[in-house]
């Protein structure tokens, strides 16, 4: 038995021979040597425990691969570049809207240098590092002035906090929202000191009731988008016109939550239609506050809209230094803003629009070239399918709204689907998929063209391991 066990040892390749192979010279190409060495000496000292306590008999190269693969993708930074083949085009996980591709060029020599984030190059002395935005904001949206902090969240809370604090705030109670990574509005009222006054039902609220709410403590009438969620049936809500007109008469402010902060009409896309930032702008809120990752398509950010002397209160408020956005957000959103003020067709350069716009059949074509990529690339052993279905815009935005589109549905032969979408999940890059009918699915409107090669390249690994 010691002999068998001693000639199943000597069997196993040397670390030079495993790094010699050709099937390990992409993790060379990933990951320095050194590091690979070090990580497939470890696994070849698993693998000889391994068979001496039976529960392997020899080297395979094939589970090496897997088990290295694995091994790597795990050692790597945390935050990695994946594929979403989901079809939600802001899938909140997934890092909500993708930037630009040309943005990282406009960007990285500010980054890795020194700028003009607080210089004022015209006068030679300190400057504002929010006049790089400013003057955009306003210029697209015809707001009186802006200020831009961390996210919409605290957009909101810096409002709350200047305007409110210990007072009343009256909101109606169909528009108490909770979103995503558990923000509850209520919670952030509670959070920055005020007193929340509810008013009306939970799906039908009147002017009336926000007059009647009014006391000598009431300091801003607050409307918040439901962005997230729709609500049909026998429902009502005062219009936005009625609540400015309120505000105004009783020396109020008044504000919007607007949520996703969109500046071009989804109509074009076959979408119901979602108020925009300049029609909200139109009606004269006093505040409007938004998000600047979601359909704007930008960086993280909270975007504040308003009148001049609201919004430069909040800039000497305090918390508006722990809220601020760094150079990196700043010149992120400098590039976008740009975009949307000067692009003939900005719809084609944000990232998240173009793929809301995208034609059915552009999805349709997209989707056979995979087909046939796929297919070939896993010869016999996968069938590959196609189906039309839906994708979402997601982050949410745009409740109950779909947009149809045509799915690739793969199926291995071997691989239960739930395995093979984990298998998709441990590549390099991760793809993220989905499971529909018992096979995965990927939706070709949120894969980039050149990352269709990335899926080929996965599929054609790992039936080579089945």
């Amino acid at each position: 038995m010691k002999s068998e066990y001693m000639e199943r040892l000597r069997k196993i390749p040397s670390v030079d021979r495993i790094l010699a192979k050709k099937k390990i010279q992409p993790f060379l190409k990933e990951y320095p040597r050194k590091f690979v060495k070090v990580r497939c000496n470890a696994l070849l000292k698993k693998l000889r425990m391994d068979i001496r306590l039976k529960k392997r008999k020899v080297f395979v190269l094939k589970e090496f691969i897997v088990d290295l693969r694995n091994t790597l993708s795990k050692e790597r930074t945390s935050m990695k570049k994946i594929i979403n083949a989901t079809g939600i085009i802001l899938n909140t996980n997934l890092g909500r809207a993708p930037l630009p591709e040309h943005l990282v060029n406009f960007i990285q020599p500010i980054l890795v240098g020194y700028s003009n984030l607080e210089y004022n190059l015209m006068q030679g002395v300190r400057g504002k590092r929010y006049d790089h935005l400013t003057g955009l904001l306003k210029d697209l949206t015809g707001a009186e002035d802006a200020l831009v902090v961390n996210n919409n969240a605290g957009a909101v809370l810096l409002c709350l906090d200047e305007y409110a604090r210990r007072k009343e705030v009256i909101v109606s109670r169909g528009q108490l929202i909770e979103i995503g990574g558990s923000y509850r509005l209520p919670d952030i009222l509670k959070a920055s000191g005020v007193k929340l006054v509810e008013v009306g039902t939970t799906n039908r609220t009147y002017i009336e009731d926000f007059k009647n709410a009014i006391t000598s403590k009431t300091k801003m009438l607050l409307l918040s988008h439901r962005s997230n969620f729709r609500m049909v049936g026998f429902t009502k809500d005062p219009e936005v016109k009625e609540v400015v007109l309120l505000g105004k008469a009783r020396g109020i402010v008044t504000m919007m939550d607007l949520g996703s902060g969109l500046l071009i009409s989804m109509e074009g896309a076959g979408l119901k239609h979602e108020p925009t930032v300049q029609e909200m702008v139109k009606t004269e809120l006093d505040i409007i506050s938004f998000s600047g990752d979601k359909l704007l398509g930008g960086p993280q950010a909270g975007i504040i809209l308003g009148r001049k002397s609201l919004v430069n209160a909040l800039r000497k408020n305090p918390l508006s230094r722990a809220l601020r956005v760094d150079k990196f957000t700043i010149s992120a959103l400098e590039y976008i803003l740009r975009i949307y003020l000067f692009a003939d067709n900005p719809v084609m350069e944000i990232p998240g629009l173009a793929m809301a716009f995208l034609k059915t059949s552009v999805i349709k074509k997209r989707a056979h070239s995979m087909k046939q990529s796929l297919q070939e690339a896993g010869k016999a052993k996968v069938r590959v399918t196609m189906a039309k279905g839906f994708s979402e815009v997601g982050g949410g935005t745009l409740p109950a709204e779909v947009l149809p589109t045509h799915l690739v549905m793969i199926v291995v032969e071997g691989l239960k689907t739930k395995k093979l979408l984990e298998l998709l999940r441990s590549n390099i890059p991760p793809i993220i998929a989905r499971i529909e009918h018992d096979r995965v699915v990927m939706d070709p409107r949120t894969i980039f063209p050149q990352e269709i090669n990335e899926i080929q390249k996965a599929i054609t690994r790992i039936c080579g391991c089945v």
